[in-house]
């Protein structure tokens, strides 16, 4: 895997369940002023995710496809942006994503 790619789950579009979940690699995405990068150790995709899916949020959930599921997240962060100032790089987290 290349350094600036990362390995992922994501579907393409509403319905299919979890034989729509494909595992990929894609960019590894750079944070915005207030946010961070955070290297995971776990993460679930729980109910809310399935319900996404499903395309009950439809239209405002997924705001666009290809899309990867999952709001239950830890890990450590290994950037943060210019605006954070409650983290630092190396904080272990514990995340609900909004």
């Amino acid at each position: 895997m290349a350094n600036n790619l990362m390995r992922a789950v994501q579907y393409s579009k509403y319905g299919g369940g979890a034989d729509d979940l494909k595992h990929v690699e894609v960019l590894i995405p750079s944070p915005k002023k207030d946010e961070v990068l955070i290297k995971l150790e776990a993460a679930s995709i729980n109910p809310i995710d399935w319900k996404i899916q499903e395309g009950v949020a439809r239209p405002f959930l997924p705001r666009k496809f290809p899309h990867i599921p999952g709001t239950d997240v830890a890990g450590e962060i290994v950037q943060v942006g210019s605006g954070v100032q409650s983290f630092k790089v190396g904080d272990k987290v514990v995340a609900v994503l909004g």
